[in-house]
């Protein structure tokens, strides 16, 4: 598996090896990639890992992630109410990233049944130590936090 992160406008990769994905493409783009992720969803892949730094965005795409679905929200302000109707019909968010003005939430329906999962998005100007510990201490995993 290969992950990546922009950072101050340089190329930070992670590889793992022992993940379930057979096949990876990835892409950078000065504008969110929409019509490449489409193209790429009719191929048999989905989104697994996304990255910004400035206005650029940087998307890894992945076939086997176990996914049967995928759609992507994306909007100029916090897309509330695409996120809830999503969770409201199964899917869960695997990957999420913005620039300064757009934010773009991934949202995914598992092949499988997720058994007593729930998710939770918190905005906030300052980071929140006092909710990450909470959550932290009930066992909550925090993934793909993000900064814009």
């Amino acid at each position: 598996m290969v992950t990546f992160l922009l950072f101050l406008h340089i190329f930070i990769f992670m590889y793992f090896l022992g993940t379930p994905y057979t096949q990876q493409s990835y892409k950078v783009s000065e504008s969110f990639p929409y019509k490449w992720i489409n193209k790429k969803w009719k191929e048999g892949f989905h989104v697994t890992s996304m990255t910004t730094t400035g206005s650029r965005w940087g998307v890894v795409m992945s076939r086997n992630a176990g996914f049967s679905d995928q759609v992507v929200e994306l909007d100029f302000l916090y897309p509330s109410e695409g996120i809830h109707r999503r969770w409201e019909s199964g899917y869960r968010i695997p990957s999420m990233a913005a620039t300064p003005d757009q934010a773009a939430f991934i949202l995914s329906f598992p092949r499988r049944k997720i058994m007593d999962e729930t998710q939770e998005t918190l905005r906030t100007s300052a980071f929140p130590s006092t909710h990450v510990k909470k959550h932290y201490i009930a066992s909550c995993v925090m993934v793909e936090p993000y900064a814009d």
